[in-house]
Formats: C-alpha cells, sequence, structure tokens
C-alpha cells in the first residue's frame, strides 16, 4: 500500500516528538498530539514555512516515485 506524502504538520511532529518526550519521559501519545497541536498553533511563521517547503519537497519526491499515484479515501 503507498502511504500519502507527509504534510508539514507531520514532519513537524517528527522532529519534536521525540524532544517532548525526552522532556516527558512518561508522557501518553494523546497528549503528545496535543503538545504537538500547540506548539505548531504557536510556531513562527518562519518555522511553518520551512516544513511547507519541507512538505512540498516530499510531494515532489513522491510523485516522483509514484507517478501514478491517486488518494483514494476508504469508505466507512
Amino acid at each position: 500500500r503507498i502511504t500519502r506524502p507527509q504534510n508539514a504538520f507531520i514532519l513537524y511532529r517528527k522532529d519534536i516528538q521525540s524532544e517532548i518526550v525526552k522532556e516527558n519521559p512518561n508522557v501518553k501519545l494523546e497528549q503528545i498530539s496535543k503538545i504537538v497541536g500547540e506548539k505548531w498553533a504557536n510556531a513562527s511563521d518562519e518555522t511553518k514555512n520551512r516544513y511547507t517547503i519541507l512538505a512540498e519537497l516530499c510531494n515532489r519526491v513522491h510523485r516522483d516515485i509514484f507517478p501514478n499515484y491517486k488518494f483514494i479515501p476508504k469508505s466507512k
């Protein structure tokens, strides 16, 4: 199964999650999501732009590797 390319928030989360766990070793996944969401909401435009550019690069690479990929959501 081909996964979707990662967006800016997901890339940010991957980078910051280990830092959050290091600061709070017993933190639960749902708490991590809340913390990351708050940090993303308060992140500077420069930080958000950096991750947006990274996401665009990931999208380009994804398109090169999977040129015929089309996202089809699973029906519920």
